[in-house]
């Protein structure tokens, strides 16, 4: 059987053009699903293997030249594309809804009102009882970890652009039962029903961002995740804080009916936004592919590459594990996959390495601890200005700086802050070590941008196209899962009726950042200036 790649000139597929490289990987598609056994399949595959090896000169795992519109700078980039920016900032939306509804909570559950009509009378006031603030928390998590398991299978059977419209209809859902709740268990409810609209929206989100920017945008849109994500805590808080001291229910619901937003953001934006060109590939639409990488911005000749070279990579993932077959959750625990979904694992568990779960928690903290509700608003604001400025400065280091370097900053910075906030705990009852603490703990947010950001941007470019979907879900399930873990035990170490560590909480978050940043030396890949298909070429021993 002649291998079809040796029908071009020098054997490769762009020797003929690339409107007939596109025909020969389909017509390579055909001739592999022509044989009658697993044996023809595999020596099909060697051949066509050895013929492009040889045509082009080097070992399989030698990687292409990068065609000329790959070297673009990341300002030229943005200049040619500028609706790209618009189309990451909608994909980005999940992180903002995600954001918002983590403090929302955190500060409703300031609030006399919110109190009032969820707490129980004790004492002469009215206390929320810490297992209904870790059920809220948790359970909301666990449906959130739900949201991003349902999303792979969702997004790789319908579609990106309609596992939005899910998410948005679920969030909206969410939200009426949260505001019309007038006990415990209703509110719970509506926090469940959101959360699973929040995992489908975030996970969708970085999937989409990674197949539809460039390479030379690609680290800045899916490290944005950490900028959408501190916005949504900027507009929870500037709705919330001048609505501290009302003791109307108007104080809270006014807050939580602000979530219909996004959903109705989503819906409104999602007629002009384009689908995925690697999903339309995936369902073998390639001439709706075609159009889609146009609205994207590319001119004939780099939407007609783009596409020859999504189509060799999908086609080529395919034939190594049998047309035949769907992909699979398990195959992204086996071989070279098992060492991605790895990376994804470890860039997913950050957010609560670095404290995010005591971050948002941060408000009723600080007024356990004895700081005054005045000086606690202050302080958040202050706290998530910093992680905003931090975000936007890591998006402009990313474009000179690899994204390795830029996490172990990050993991080493929070080590160190939290390690002076644990010794600052060791004195709880001064003042200046109460400030000492609060000030070090809204400083952590400034290392939301260089270890969360990058992180990110490693998660999503890693894994193998055909498994990205599921690859994220996977992801996202665990970000969630370890996200309930602290959830469920962040209340109980800082409320006065139970551990009440205080600013001790410090030194178990520089533990974590420690262990965290010894794994990741050694485990943490550089995914910098590598396109899909490079990375899948190479494998990921990339450093």
């Amino acid at each position: 059987m002649v291998p079809l790649a040796q029908q071009c000139p020098e054997g490769g597929p762009e020797a003929c053009g690339n409107a007939d490289g596109i025909g020969l990987i389909l017509a390579i598609v055909r001739q592999f699903r022509g044989c009658q056994s697993r044996r023809e399949r595999e020596t099909l595959i060697q051949s066509h293997a050895e013929a492009a090896s040889g045509a082009e000169g080097s070992s399989p795992r030698e990687t292409r030249p990068r065609p000329a519109t790959m070297r673009r700078s990341t300002w030229a980039a943005l200049r040619d594309n500028p609706w790209v920016v618009l189309f990451c900032l909608y994909g980005n939306i999940g992180a903002l809804m995600y954001g918002f509804d983590n403090l929302v909570l955190s500060l409703a559950l300031s609030m006399p009102a919110f109190e009032t009509t969820f707490g129980t009378y004790t004492d002469g006031s009215y206390v929320i009882p810490a297992y209904w603030q870790s059920l809220w928390n948790a359970l909301s998590q666990v449906a959130t970890m739900l949201g991003a398991t349902a999303a792979g299978p969702i997004q790789d059977r319908l579609g990106r652009r309609a596992a939005f419209i899910v998410a948005a209809a679920l969030s909206a859902a969410g939200i009426a039962i949260v505001y019309t709740a007038a006990t415990p268990g209703t509110f719970l409810a509506g926090k469940i029903v959101n959360g699973l609209a929040l995992g489908l929206a975030l996970t969708t989100g970085q999937t989409y961002i990674s197949e539809v920017t460039s390479l030379e945008l690609r680290g800045i849109a899916l490290s944005g995740y950490t900028f959408c994500m501190n916005l949504g805590y900027l507009i929870a808080a500037s709705v919330a804080l001048p609505r501290m001291s009302m003791t109307s229910d108007a104080a809270y619901k006014v807050l939580f009916a602000s979530g219909w937003v996004w959903p109705g953001v989503i819906l409104l934006c999602l007629p002009v936004i384009p689908e995925s060109p690697y999903y339309l590939v995936m369902k073998t639409q390639h001439d709706k592919a075609g159009r889609m990488l146009h609205r994207l911005g590319k001119s004939q000749a780099e939407a007609t590459q783009s596409l020859t070279d999504i189509i060799r990579t999908h086609t080529e993932e395919t034939l190594r594990h049998e047309a035949a077959q769907e992909a699979s959750f398990l195959e992204c625990f086996r071989g070279t996959n098992w060492r991605r979904t790895r990376i994804i694992l470890y860039c997913n568990a950050l957010s609560q390495v670095i404290g995010s779960s005591f971050m948002t928690n941060g408000p009723y903290f600080l007024v356990q601890a004895g700081m005054s509700s005045a000086k606690t608003g202050m302080m958040t604001e202050i706290g998530i200005a910093f992680g905003i400025v931090s975000s936007l400065v890591t998006g402009y280091v990313l474009t000179v700086c690899g994204r390795r370097k830029l996490v172990l900053f990050g993991i080493a910075l929070s080590t160190g802050l939290f390690t002076v906030m644990g010794v600052a705990g060791c004195f709880p009852h001064q003042s200046a070590a109460l400030w000492v603490v609060g000030i070090f703990l809204e400083l952590s947010w400034f290392v939301y941008g260089p270890a969360i950001g990058p992180a990110m941007a490693i998660a999503g470019e890693i894994s193998a196209i055909r498994l990205r979907a599921k690859s994220l879900a996977i992801g996202f399930t665990f970000n969630y899962f370890f996200s309930t873990v602290w959830n469920v035990a962040m209340p109980y170490l800082y409320n006065s009726n139970e551990a009440d560590l205080g600013g001790l909480i410090g030194w178990i978050f520089a533990a974590l950042g420690a262990i965290s940043l010894v794994v990741l030396f050694f485990e943490l890949p550089e995914t910098r200036g590598r396109s899909f298909e490079e990375l899948d070429e190479m494998g990921i021993d990339v450093w």
